[in-house]
This record gives structure tokens, C-alpha cells and sequence, in this order.
């Protein structure tokens, strides 16, 4: 760990207040950006709902049904739903969805959760790295489009970010200072965040690499123990508790290409093929998994720094345990089904990464801090922050191509590539403004 202090001369740690100031700044952007991007904004929207005509997902009653389960209502409202088992966002909304029904209370949720990640990330990296660190980072995260493109619908998906951000902390946290007590902790945040999303894959795994890489071998087992457990409980506690099937057509997706896997010898045909494919593939989902100009900083800092080790080793894991998944989903032998989690129509898939990028900023503005790239690190965060806040603007201020490009290419499932139709349709209204 890094801390302020040693940082001198000219570059004296900031204030308290003054990082206060920048953090506050940032929250405000971001709870603007968050407005920006809900109503006939909402870019994950593919379909226009309610009275005022807002822009909803073809899935809305997918996500509306897990409220609907915990409030109690008849089984015949909700039990074909596919994503009962991500119970964690809509469990910590319940209070706002039900006081101001299911669409505003989860956008005001939405908002408050990221705001709140938004501090949280910035008290994190003032103390895993240092003040000035954490002020490029937290403004970095209050304009990065893989928040606005969740928020302003009230699903599930919006958890992904402070997701990633808790187990962040988490491994940060443990890295920090190894040990049983902290490796059982850090994985419990990561199973309590998989009731979430499917994060546990990304996280869990880099938790792994980590005790693996500091040959602490009894944590490596607990960590895995605990691991199973909760994905256990997600997969089967669940289902049994709240009586809803434990399989459905979202769970089967990911069956086929374990089955896939297992069945390898016997599924060569074409395999080839599949396997070629990878360099394009693997490019385009680093490209537009995380909206194309975080995976150039990324780039960039990494020219920039040139020292070794070039990342931290918590970026380093997640980034590996992301890889993984990767090869997992896309270099598998050919399956059958209607989901194909493999190719370049869903980069979204493995948007936690992103979390790397900003270990990496950070770590970069340490070593870089008396040199004079430091600098051009400062510029380079600057424009990515521009250009990421004129990608979720764009409908206001005449950039809507760029707006829908760069979100588009994100998603590319059915009706993902009518951005701008439905703007033309719709009109640019954040919610609250009814038409």
C-alpha cells in the first residue's frame, strides 16, 4: 500500500476537504448522468411502457416478477420469471419499489446504490493508494457508460457495477494484509454479491488466484468451500425456499457449454472454425465489453507506465479469472441452443473487468506522480471522462450517433440497435418528464 504521505514536493496530498470537494463533484455528475439515461433514455429500453410512454426492456416483467415474489403476491404473478435466483437488488429496493411502485422506486434505488459505490470507491482507493489517485478514479467511475446503460431501468443488471465494486474493496482489502479471517470475509462479500448477479465466476476466481499466487494453501481451500456454498445456495437454497424451479432457460445456456465441454472428443466438427474466430472475437469483446474508450486508457496507461510488474495483482486476477471465463464461453466445441454465449453480439458479458482499468489508473498515478508522463496520465483521464460523459449526453448535445454506437455495440441482441429510432419516436424525456 502506497499512502499519501510519501508523495512530496510539489505533489503533497490533497486536503481533506478538497477531496471531499472532488468527490462531491463527481456525485453530482453522476446523479445527472444517472437522470440522463432514464426514461425514453434508458438505452437497455427496447420498447415503450407505461402512461408516459418510457422506454422499457421486452424483459420488464421478468425483473417486476422477482418484486412481486417478495411482496407476497399469488405464485401465478411471478413464477415464470428466469431471474428469481438474482434476489439481492430487488431485496435491497423492496423499501423504495414499494413506497413508490416498481419504476421510479428502483430508479431512485439505482441512484442512491451508485452514489453510495461511488463513495465507497473513492474512501477505498484514498486508502489502498493515495488522495489524488482516488479523485481521477472516482471521476473515471461518475461517467462510465456501463453505469448509465443499467441504471435507469429498475432490474437487476443495474447491480453489476457496485457489485464489482464491493468485491473490488474485498480483494483490495485482502491483499492488503493476507490472512484466514480476511480471506473467509472477502469470500462471503463475493457469495453475498452472486445473490446479486453472476459475478461469483470473475471475483470468486481471482480470490483464488490470489491465495494461489501467495501459496496459502489452507485459504485457498476455505475460499473455495465458501465459494461452493454460495453458489450452492443460489442454484438450490433459493428455488427451495421461495418454490421456484431451479432451472430455466437462462441457467440450461450455461449447461449446454459445460456439456459442451465434457463432450469435447465427440463434438469436433466445426470446432476449428469456432477456434479461428478467437483473436476477432476476443478483440471485439475487449473493445466494446467496457465501451471502447475505458479499453483504450487501459491501453494507453500501460504505454505510458512501462515499469514491472505493469498491473497490480488484484487487477491482474480479475483480469485472468475474466479471461477465463472467456475462453470458457467462447472457445468451447460447437452446442446446440437458442443462446449462444459465445461471439461479438454480447460483449456485456464480461463488463466486470473494468475494475482493472481503474487499479490500474491508480496505480499509475503513484508511479508515474514525479515523472513527467504524469501528465499526459492526468490528460488521458480528462479526455476518456469527456468523451464517456459525450457518449451518455449524446441525445442533448447533437452527438446521439456516437450515444448509440458505442452503446450498441455493447448488446447487439434483438431490436439492441434501435437507439436512435426511438429517440426519434419517443423524444429525449429523463423520467419525470411525461408526454
Amino acid at each position: 500500500m502506497t499512502s499519501s504521505s510519501e508523495v512530496g514536493g510539489a505533489d503533497a496530498p490533497l486536503s481533506g476537504r478538497a477531496f471531499w470537494l472532488w468527490v462531491a463533484g463527481a456525485g453530482f455528475v453522476l446523479i445527472l448522468a444517472c437522470w440522463l439515461s432514464s426514461g425514453t433514455l434508458a438505452p437497455y429500453g427496447m420498447q415503450p411502457g407505461g402512461p408516459c410512454h418510457y422506454r422499457v426492456n421486452i424483459d420488464h416483467g421478468q425483473f417486476e416478477a422477482v418484486f412481486r415474489m417478495l411482496d407476497g403476491r399469488p405464485e401465478h404473478e411471478w413464477m415464470s420469471s428466469v431471474v428469481l435466483r438474482r434476489i439481492l437488488h430487488p431485496l435491497l429496493a423492496y423499501p423504495l419499489m414499494k413506497a413508490a411502485g416498481f419504476e421510479l422506486g428502483g430508479l431512485l434505488f439505482n441512484i442512491v446504490l451508485h452514489v453510495a459505490t461511488l463513495i465507497g470507491l473513492a474512501v477505498a482507493i484514498r486508502r489502498f493508494f493515495d488522495a489524488r489517485a482516488a479523485v481521477l478514479v472516482t471521476w473515471l467511475f461518475a461517467t462510465y457508460p456501463g453505469i448509465t446503460y443499467w441504471v435507469g431501468l429498475p432490474y437487476s443488471y443495474a447491480f453489476i457495477v457496485p457489485g464489482s465494486i464491493a468485491c473490488t474493496i474485498a480483494l483490495l482489502w485482502w491483499h492488503e494484509r493476507a490472512s484466514l479471517r480476511r480471506s473467509i470475509a472477502a469470500a462471503c462479500v463475493v457469495g453475498v454479491v452472486g445473490l446479486g448477479y453472476d459475478l461469483m465466476p470473475f471475483f470468486g476466481g481471482a480470490l483464488l488466484l490470489l491465495a494461489l499466487a501467495r501459496r496459502r494453501w489452507l485459504d485457498l481451500g476455505v475460499v473455495l468451500v465458501v465459494l461452493v456454498a454460495f453458489a450452492l445456495f443460489v442454484a438450490k437454497g433459493l428455488p427451495a425456499i421461495f418454490g421456484f424451479p431451479a432451472q430455466n432457460s437462462n441457467t440450461v445456456a450455461y449447461g449446454a457449454v459445460v456439456k459442451a465441454w465434457l463432450d469435447a472428443p465427440h463434438r469436433l466438427h466445426g470446432w476449428g472454425a469456432l477456434l479461428a474466430a478467437l483473436p476477432k472475437v476476443f478483440i471485439t469483446n475487449f473493445v466494446f465489453s467496457n465501451f471502447v474508450f475505458f479499453p483504450a486508457l487501459f491501453v494507453g496507461v500501460l504505454v505510458l507506465r512501462r515499469q514491472r510488474p505493469l498491473l497490480h495483482p488484484v487487477a491482474l486476477a480479475v483480469l485472468i479469472a475474466v479471461f477465463g471465463m472467456f475462453l470458457f464461453l467462447n472457445a468451447a466445441p460447437a452446442y446446440d441452443g437458442a443462446w449462444q454465449l459465445r461471439g461479438s453480439w454480447l460483449p456485456r458479458l464480461f463488463q466486470p473487468w473494468f475494475v482493472a482499468i481503474l487499479i490500474t489508473v491508480a496505480v499509475a498515478s503513484i508511479a508515474l506522480r514525479q515523472t513527467s508522463r504524469h501528465r499526459a496520465l492526468v490528460a488521458s483521464v480528462v479526455l476518456v471522462t469527456a468523451l464517456n460523459g459525450a457518449v451518455i449526453a449524446g441525445p442533448f448535445i447533437k452527438l446521439t450517433p456516437l450515444y448509440a454506437s458505442v452503446y450498441q455495440r455493447f448488446y447487439r441482441a434483438w431490436r439492441m440497435d434501435d437507439n436512435t429510432s426511438w429517440l426519434r419516436k419517443l423524444g429525449r424525456r429523463p423520467y419525470g418528464i411525461c408526454r
